[in-house]
């Protein structure tokens, strides 16, 4: 829960008019002054402040600013300490018997911080609790893949891992390729709970073409007729290039893929891959809803959706958000732009040429 979210339920003790982030939460014990109704209306001039401490708006009230969980959180229409505008005919009703101390104010930031770090610490009981019985099955889905892999690499003679795959029957390449998705969408899950595990497990080696040829073969199971998209995903590119990550970094290109494939509306994604030595570039283009500019940094943001997307398609808003933990724990960052083509879906969606991707350097070290 956000902290905004919180404080608008009532549960935190309110004793003054207060702001998360500019957002008035209008629930305080004092009540709002009469003097900031008539001079600003709903939104308080004084919501500008980003400042800590004390300050004192036009209109002669205080506002005290501090931080909370990231937050920043605004007391605002008070009479601080600091406060030298004198009671007259024409502030009287909006400073009278609305005074406030540094100390009282610090005294409640620091039951607030008592607060949510109680919530905090629960919640992380709760899901270790969650993640515990999961933690059989993620080792039966590991083992799973490890003997597939085996079967595979021992039934068929061919050079190449990829080609052994490929060449497999179809029911031992599917076993292969769904316990492969099984197991990054649990690595997926563990990552949601606990973002530091982005950089758990030993650091090694990939190739970028390797990957995502494993990656795309995985969303082009096809058994009996039995395929995981009806997108035609197409790699092209080449990458000679290897470059040091963590274990979680397949993830990225895994998170991004599956948005593509989720939200694709004209049966193609693009997948390119160039190597410019030492810097390795990957793009994700297709055709899907039309991404706002003013939403292309909030779908990154967890639960954070785009308007368009939203209507088209149910989600939780998590995969995108993934994706952006793992690849700030590699020191890079994913790339969005959008151009719409004119054309629009029913129920009036614009469509967009959709690009995600990301550069990564093999010559810097991991954070």
């Amino acid at each position: 829960m956000h902290v905004k979210d919180l404080f608008s339920t009532g549960a935190i003790k309110q004793p003054w008019p207060l702001m998360v982030n500019g957002t008035v939460i209008g629930i305080s014990e004092m009540g709002i002054s009469k003097t900031c109704k008539n001079k600003c209306g709903r939104q308080p001039a004084c919501s500008e402040h980003a400042q800590e401490g004390e300050h004192t708006c036009k209109h002669g009230l205080s506002c005290l600013s501090t931080s909370i969980a990231n937050n920043r959180v605004t007391v605002y229409g008070v009479r601080g300490e600091e406060n030298n505008t004198p009671i007259n005919f024409f502030n009287r009703a909006g400073l009278k018997g609305r005074s406030i101390t540094k100390k009282e104010f610090a005294e409640w930031v620091i039951t607030v911080n008592r607060l949510l770090s109680g919530f905090e610490s629960e919640f992380g009981k709760r899901q270790a609790e969650m993640l515990d019985p999961l933690h059989d099955i993620t080792r039966l889905a590991k083992q799973i893949s490890i003997i597939s892999n085996r079967i595979v690499q021992a039934d068929v003679t061919s050079v190449a891992y990829e080609e052994q795959v490929d060449n497999a029957s179809p029911e031992l390449k599917t076993l292969v390729k769904a316990a492969d998705l099984l197991n990054d969408s649990f690595d997926l899950l563990v990552i949601y709970f606990n973002p530091a595990a982005a950089k758990f497990g030993g650091v090694h080696s990939i190739n970028m073409h390797g990957l995502l040829r494993k990656l795309v073969a995985i969303f082009c199971i096809d058994y009996h007729g039995e395929i995981v998209t009806d997108s035609k995903i197409q790699l092209s590119g080449a990458c000679y290039t290897n470059v040091s990550v963590y274990e979680s970094f397949k993830l990225i290109p895994f998170a991004i893929l599956t948005n593509a494939v989720k939200y694709s509306l004209e049966g193609i994604i693009r997948v390119l891959v160039t190597d410019s030595c030492p810097i390795i570039h990957v793009s994700v283009e297709s055709i899907g809803p039309y991404i706002e500019e003013n939403e292309r940094d909030i779908i990154f943001h967890k639960k954070g959706r785009g308007k368009w997307a939203s209507t088209l398609r149910d989600g939780k808003g998590v995969g995108l958000y993934l994706a952006s933990v793992i690849a700030k724990a590699h020191g890079i960052t994913i790339k969005v732009s959008s151009t719409t083509n004119g054309k629009k879906l029913q129920g009036n969606i614009p469509l967009a040429m959709n690009i995600f991707s990301f550069a990564i350097d093999s010559r810097v070290p991991l954070p």
